[in-house]
């Protein structure tokens, strides 16, 4: 059953919800097939900012913790290539499961009968250039992108597919802090003995989970009451907002959603897990493992650096060092670790982007 009343649900269709009011910053002006200047969001004051404060976390973790440069460098070219491909394999590879999750939810989500998706190769390359802005601008408006890219796409309306994004972002989190507390608990008596402040790591989680888990029940018994009290535009772009967002959490597709989330967070462990086998680190004990992993991706998530740029190479560097790896090695580690997970999609996503650019020609 609906959230909404029955007058909201019989409002009628408010046209085609456009970049500006859903927040990306796309000219009024623009035709249809004009795609979003990533130049002009890049020069922006808060991009800029964002990288300032990336800067800021980085100095200030490497003459606090003493780190050598220098060595650091030296000793990730000793990194075993092979592993580090695979790790890039198993990076890269992911997107394929978040092709087919997203897809999932799009298929819940109502978008109309007239709107017929991309094969899952056009969602996957949806989602990648969506983390190809997150990589480059803060507040993750990457997400709002991958709305635009397939409104542009398909007519899809923004409203929706923006609720598919955001839903899909919460089970997410959800998933990833469940994992998160498993391993933290196997490994909290040392973590706090080792690396005094690292347990807020836990707390942030928690918290995050209890803000969505909040924030589902409040628009599940709030939200129609709010909507009623918007003007009409803007309250049916709302309705669909939510009705898809909370799409997200219906029974009948909890088991393949989380099923293919615990698969794709498996793949960040097995990531750090064959990088960390790339500089021959061995005998830390899978909490660790998995720790270290979700740790950084649950600091991505935060929207006041590009992808948590600064803050998940400094935690990365502060678990490790916790549990008996030298600094230096463990600087390597979150070097590699990064050009994979996050300087990697820059090239990459690049290209797709100027590719994306010249079909729409």
């Amino acid at each position: 059953m609906s959230v909404f009343s029955t007058s909201a649900r019989r409002a009628p269709h408010p046209g085609p919800v456009t970049g500006a009011e859903i927040g990306i910053p796309l000219p009024r002006s623009a035709p249809a097939g004009t795609e979003i200047s990533l130049g002009r969001r890049l020069r922006d004051w808060k991009t800029l900012a964002g990288f300032a404060l990336s800067a800021a976390i980085i100095l200030v973790f490497v003459l606090t913790a003493h780190l050598d440069l220098g060595r650091i460098w030296a000793t990730v070219r000793t990194a075993d290539g092979r592993y580090l491909a695979a790790a890039l394999a198993v990076y890269f590879g992911a997107f394929l499961l978040r092709g087919l999750r997203w897809r999932l939810l799009l298929r819940r989500a109502d978008l109309g009968a007239a709107v017929r998706l991309p094969a899952l190769g056009g969602l996957v390359e949806m989602i990648f250039l969506s983390w190809f802005v997150n990589c480059l601008v803060p507040a993750k408006l990457g997400d709002a992108y991958r709305a635009y890219l397939l409104k542009q796409d398909t007519g899809a309306g923004m409203d929706r597919t923006l609720g598919t994004v955001v839903g899909e972002r919460m089970a997410d989190v959800l998933a990833l802090v469940v994992l998160l507390l498993g391993s933290g608990l196997l490994i909290l008596g040392n973590l706090a003995g080792a690396g005094g402040n690292l347990p807020l790591i836990l707390l942030l989680g928690t918290g995050l989970a209890g803000a969505i888990g909040g924030g589902v029940v409040a628009l599940r018994l709030g939200a129609g009451r709010l909507a009623a009290r918007l003007p009409e535009r803007r309250r049916v772009v709302f309705e669909r907002f939510v009705a898809a967002l909370l799409s997200t959490f219906r029974r009948d597709i909890q088991a393949p959603l989380y099923g293919l989330t615990a698969l794709i967070w498996a793949g960040e462990v097995a990531r750090i897990w064959l990088v960390l086998q790339s500089f021959h680190i061995t005998g830390l004990a899978p909490g660790v493992i998995i720790f270290t992993a979700l740790a950084g991706s649950l600091l991505s998530t935060i929207p006041f650096t590009p992808a948590g740029l600064g803050a998940v190479e400094g935690v990365s560097v502060a678990i490790l060092g916790a549990f008996g790896v030298a600094g230096t090695l463990a600087g390597a580690v979150a070097v590699v670790d990064r050009v994979i997970n996050y300087w990697s999609n820059i090239p990459v996503g690049a290209l797709l982007y100027l590719a994306r650019r010249r079909r729409l020609r």
